[in-house]
């Protein structure tokens, strides 16, 4: 294989892989296309999500943003596009007093803040018109009461341009042409593209439910509740009268309060405390709390179908690595792919709160088994289809009766009980999601077959694993090359925290080493 035809998809998690982002575009090849979730409800996110709903914007914003140092830093508009990146990776203090910070805010949106000096008119004008549609927009939610403490000027940008366009896709497309990273073959591809916000939740071993990406990994200190009772939420208790309206008491509001409503608004990455029990499987939900099985950005199949290299990126690995996996069709695309040729994992140097206590097979496990459960979706949409179909072949062939006979009257008194051929799984789905029930006493569709899918073999989604020679993972190199695995050992460095490591140099050469072989 010739370098110059080596071409990247990578599944690059959260705000981890920006560390290694270098590593990637000193490659013979700058063809990169980095696929990241949307179910963050973390941060200034979550303020977004709270007031105006949408898909999470926050690692879209931050990998745009990373990619910025990727451009040609002699161009003769290197110091605008600085000004540019400073203004749009800007966030809101934190610590201040929340009128203040809406005053900051306000020199933002009016063009009159420092961050404006050092660009152009005409990008000053295009980028604050997005900014202050998203103002009018919370405007018109006052009563919702938004907290811009925290804020990232970036993330309000691409809400903006999203509610101007109607798209997630056009949004991404306006960021990467304001601020130049469309001169470079690369592209951010949301691994579902909708205006709908998706929520994920984790089922753990001892039948724990998590809801939301916060509550699995890294819970605020409002949220934790240690059995030692040394850190409990600090809510003010609610006045029975209260209890069940919706409605805010403003009596009790004030204009100079640092009280936050939104407990997901602040948290750390950094959290000790373990999980009460191993998560079991990772699936989404929709806003009943029933579990939904939402299709993928179809640019993600495209770029699983004609890349050449597919990387799982350190990360998260059951909050920002595998919700990208579970969905419908990426499991398959996966497997059945002409194009690629080397599956890479990169092992993470440290376990953390959702993964304490892993070895590298464990990673190779719940990734398998996550890929895996997309094709056990795709094998059952397709099994019921099947029953949709026979079921109309059926009715066609009974479209003459006797309305006068005894048949006639049982078979309308069955479809009174049960729903014709056309209602679909969909329609089902729908109806349950409202509250209500098919009218049948049994459900119409038989029971998935377990015969009708056999998982696939780790070795089908990862042809190799890099690992750090100072991992804190243990790594059993002789297991995971028997399960067809090749083991790729890299030295490591340490963080500022003494943490292991990727080093970026290292890091390229051990993948187009993986690459050019």
């Amino acid at each position: 294989m010739s370098k110059a035809a080596s071409s990247y998809v990578v599944f690059s998690g959260g705000s981890a892989c920006n560390h290694i982002l270098d590593g990637f575009h000193k490659t013979s090849s700058h063809d990169v296309s980095y696929i990241l979730g949307i179910s963050d409800n973390g941060g200034s996110t979550s303020e977004l999500l709270r007031v105006l709903g949408g898909p999470s914007v926050g690692d879209l914003r931050s990998r745009l943003i990373r990619l910025m140092d990727t451009l040609d830093d002699e161009s003769t508009t290197s110091v605008e596009m600085k000004a540019i990146k400073d203004l749009l990776s800007y966030r809101l203090p934190a610590d201040k007093n929340l009128q203040k910070v809406r005053d900051e805010w306000a020199l933002i949106v009016e063009g009159r803040h420092s961050l404006w000096n050092d660009i152009s008119i005409e990008k000053k004008e295009a980028i604050r018109g997005f900014l202050t549609l998203f103002d009018f927009e919370i405007l018109k939610r006052a009563h919702k009461r938004f907290n811009f403490c925290n804020g990232s000027v970036g993330n309000f940008f691409l809400t903006g341009a999203r509610l101007f366009t109607g798209s997630l896709e056009a949004a991404i497309f306006l960021f990467a042409s304001i601020t130049g990273i469309t001169s470079v073959p690369t592209s951010v591809v949301p691994v579902i593209n909708t205006n709908q916000t998706a929520t994920i939740a984790a089922s753990l071993s001892n039948g724990e439910t998590l809801v939301g990406q916060c509550e699995i990994s890294h819970p605020s200190p409002f949220q934790q509740k240690r059995k030692n009772g040394a850190c409990t939420p600090r809510k003010k208790r609610m006045n029975p009268i209260d209890a069940f309206s919706c409605f805010e008491d403003p009596l009790n509001i004030t204009s100079d309060s640092k009280a936050v409503d939104n407990a997901n608004l602040f948290f750390s990455k950094h959290i000790d405390e373990k999980l009460t029990s191993p998560i079991d499987r990772i699936y989404y939900i929709n806003e009943y709390g029933q579990e939904i099985y939402p299709v993928p950005n179809p640019k993600v199949v495209s770029q699983l179908s004609s890349k050449k290299t597919l990387v799982y990126s350190i990360g998260s690995l059951y909050t920002s690595l595998i919700p990208c996996l579970v969905l419908r069709g990426v499991g398959n695309a996966i497997v059945q792919s002409q194009s690629l040729r080397c599956k890479i994992l990169l092992l993470n140097g440290t376990n953390d709160r959702e993964t304490s206590d892993y070895t590298a097979i464990d990673f190779i496990n719940a990734i398998a088994s996550a890929l895996n459960e997309s094709q056990r979706i795709d094998a059952r949409r397709a099994f019921y289809q099947s029953c949709d179909d026979e079921d109309d072949d059926d009715d066609d062939d009974n479209d003459s009766y006797d309305p006068s006979s005894s048949r006639t009257s049982s078979v309308a008194s069955t479809m009174i009980q049960t729903p014709p051929s056309s209602y679909s799984l969909s329609n089902q789905l729908s109806s349950m999601a409202i509250g209500s029930m098919p009218a049948s006493p049994s459900h119409r569709y038989p029971p998935f077959p377990s015969n009708s899918f056999y998982p696939n073999p780790a070795s089908s989604f990862i042809t190799h694993m890099v690992y750090l020679d100072n991992s804190a993972i243990k790594v059993d190199t002789a297991a995971i090359e028997r399960l067809g695995i090749k083991c790729v050992r890299m030295k490591g460095a340490l963080n500022s925290s003494g943490e292991p490591i990727y080093n970026q140099d290292l890091f390229t050469q051990v993948i187009e080493s993986i690459v050019h072989f």
